[in-house]
């Protein structure tokens, strides 16, 4: 799961601009060489793997106070309630410890800690920022937010070495190991569950490592039925037989797949989005279309990014050429910058062209309110299980991003706060929850007692049209182009 921002405030908003349709509707002109025009999906190169230009720029040294005592366990109905579809499910990276709480948790249903480390031999690494968020009260009092809310809260164990997974998968004894060490870590936080993130490239590995992923899986289940396991997976696995992750070989096994649906942006000699909806040779709606006709629906969340990519381009048309690696930006960064922003017709996403103050031209690909609706409303089309976050606080916690996931409706939440019984209504905070128990306050209250049984299935959720971002302020000059026209109308879910 991976982009290099964590940090910037959110400004009040946006003005939607859309250049013309004749020049964003043309073809490429470009050179058909390289990844740009690739059609068959494949895994993604291993320096490209996604989201890990994040995940890199985050790596800074993490200071957070210990945890005084154990979170909050889960309400009896958290933790036996049966996995549904329309999910919404938000990883929280170490690095957003700090700020987490304005994480908007009424509408999240599960909330997965990013991450700790599997070494090859099974053993889960005890040291660095990982683990520092993991033992901190930081996490503790987020975990005991998010129980209060209704949220179901899980720990990602990462790895995205290729040798050091081959390893593990095939080791013996590893996998047990394994298993063994995330239960202990994951019932000393009373958390909920395990997401594997182990980013593996090339298909040499592809029958060992689903071995491994369904032996975990089968193994945590073991111990306990209730706990939710999911996996990630890249956007075009579903479609390439010689992926690293054979999804339908996977699929009984997990409860769910996390489709890291980003980072599309081919080989990065053309500046394009990082998560286009159609359109491009990689894009949302080709990668769902695949893993539908491989695995249940309903066993799929669809990966949304809270960052975008800038490149440094030749000049400012659209898709222009690009020079280097491009630049990740969070969605908070983007805002803050206020950069004029136009509207890619062929991937549904914005975009923004601008020079830097050397005079050089960029070209800034992200996802909005608007095409995060976009895609909530191609999730809804193809009764997905839900959609995912990578990552919350890259927001800058602008409640209208989480509101356009949501379109509106409800989130699926497994208990309505300080009521018995399951339902997708949106669950008001409980008193104090926003805070959560300060640190160094001590044990987390004990648990509430046993449920007789898992609860109800919630009645399906009725979407409406997410809102649209407005704002005022002086941008800087835009890209030469005739007038753009008006901003296309905010969809409406079916």
């Amino acid at each position: 799961m991976a982009g290099g921002v964590h940090r910037g405030g959110a400004a009040a908003g946006l003005v939607v601009v859309l250049a013309t349709a004749a020049v964003l509707a043309a073809p490429l002109a470009r050179s058909s060489a390289g990844a740009h025009a690739q059609q068959h999906p494949t895994d993604p190169p291993a320096a490209q793997r996604p989201g890990l230009a994040v995940v890199q720029a985050g790596a800074a040294p993490l200071t957070l106070a210990p945890a005084s005592g154990a979170p909050a366990p889960p309400p009896p109905d958290v933790a036996a309630a049966a996995l549904r579809p329309h999910e919404i499910f938000g990883f929280a990276p170490y690095w957003t410890l700090d700020i987490s709480g304005g994480f908007d948790l009424r509408s999240l249903s599960t909330l997965a800690y990013f991450a700790v480390d599997a070494n090859p031999d099974g053993t889960v690494q005890r040291s660095g920022d990982g683990w520092t968020g993991y033992s901190s009260d930081a996490l503790a009092a987020l975990i005991t937010r998010a129980h209060q809310s209704g949220v179901r809260v899980v720990l990602t164990v990462k790895n995205f070495d290729n040798a050091q997974l081959h390893t593990l998968a095939t080791a013996p004894g590893a996998a047990d190991r394994l298993a063994g060490e995330l239960t202990d870590l994951v019932r000393a936080k009373n958390m909920d569950g395990v997401n594997v993130d182990f980013e593996g490239t090339g298909g040499a590995d592809r029958q060992p490592f689903a071995a491994l992923v369904s032996h975990l899986a089968q193994t945590l289940h073991g111990v306990n039925p209730h706990w939710q396991v999911t996996a990630d997976t890249y956007a075009g696995s579903a479609a390439d037989s010689g992926s690293y992750y054979d999804v339908a070989a996977m699929a009984p096994a997990l409860d769910a797949f996390f489709v890291m649906a980003y980072d599309m942006y081919g080989d990065g000699s053309h500046a394009q989005p990082n998560a286009p909806l159609s359109g491009y040779p990689s894009n949302d709606t080709d990668a769902m279309a695949a893993y539908t006709a491989v695995v249940p629906a309903s066993k799929v969340l669809m990966g949304m990014p809270f960052y975008g990519y800038d490149f440094a381009v030749a000049d400012n048309q659209p898709n222009s050429a690009a020079s280097g690696s491009p630049s990740p930006q969070s969605y908070a960064q983007i805002v803050a910058a206020n950069h004029p922003v136009m509207w890619d017709t062929r991937g549904q996403v914005p975009f923004t062209s601008y020079q830097d103050a050397g005079g050089a031209w960029h070209e800034l690909y992200y996802d909005n309110p608007q095409s995060l609706a976009l895609k909530a409303q191609l999730v809804n089309r193809y009764a997905l299980r839900g959609l995912g976050v990578w990552a919350l606080g890259m927001d800058g916690n602008d409640p209208a991003m989480m509101a356009a996931l949501l379109g509106h409706a409800a989130p699926l939440k497994v208990i309505v706060p300080g009521k018995g019984t399951a339902s997708a209504g949106p669950a008001s905070a409980p008193p104090g929850s926003a805070g959560g128990p300060p640190p160094g306050s001590g044990a987390p209250p004990p648990p509430p007692p046993h449920s007789s049984g898992p609860s109800q299935p919630p009645p399906s959720p009725s979407p409406s049209p997410s809102p649209s971002p407005t704002g005022s302020g002086s941008p800087p000059p835009p890209p030469t182009a005739p007038p753009p026209p008006t901003p296309p109308p905010l969809p409406t879910m079916l």
